[in-house]
C-alpha cells in the first residue's frame, strides 16, 4: 500500500474514533454501531 492512502487510512479511522467515543459517551447506539461499521469496511480494505 502506498504511503499517503495509508496515511489517509489512519486519519480517517482516528477521526472515527473520535466520533464514535463522542456518540457513546452521549448514548447514541445506533450512530456508534453505524460509525463501527465504517471503521470495520476501512481495516478490511487493509
Amino acid at each position: 500500500m502506498a504511503m499517503p492512502q495509508r496515511d489517509d487510512t489512519i486519519e480517517a479511522l482516528k477521526r472515527l474514533d473520535l466520533l464514535l467515543e463522542y456518540a457513546v459517551m452521549h448514548g447514541d447506539e445506533a450512530e456508534a454501531e453505524r460509525i463501527r461499521e465504517e471503521m470495520r469496511k476501512l481495516t478490511e480494505e487493509v
